[in-house]
């Protein structure tokens, strides 16, 4: 196997986890959704998701991450997060 395929190999597996990691995300955001409505509090919490927006943000910006790529990734995490908890 050459550099080139190790490399792919090594980010086939990191995408594996991303995969993984979106999936765990996305069901306790349902479980979310569920508490949301047993409590009567509404789906979108513009504060919530500002908080959490800064803090990746500026975690990624200490690992050199683009900013609007972390901004369109969180945003659209967000929206399909909503989507599912109504």
């Amino acid at each position: 196997m050459n550099d080139l395929d190790q490399l792919r190999q090594q980010i086939d597996k990191i995408d594996d986890q991303i995969v993984a990691l979106l999936g765990q995300r996305f069901r306790l955001s349902l479980e979310v959704g569920t508490l949301k409505r047993k409590l009567n509090v509404t789906t979108y919490q513009a504060e919530r998701e500002a908080t959490i927006l800064k803090r990746v943000v500026e975690q990624g910006s200490t690992l050199g991450l683009d900013r609007l790529l972390l901004q369109a990734l969180f945003l659209q995490i967000f929206a399909v997060s909503r989507r599912d908890q109504e």
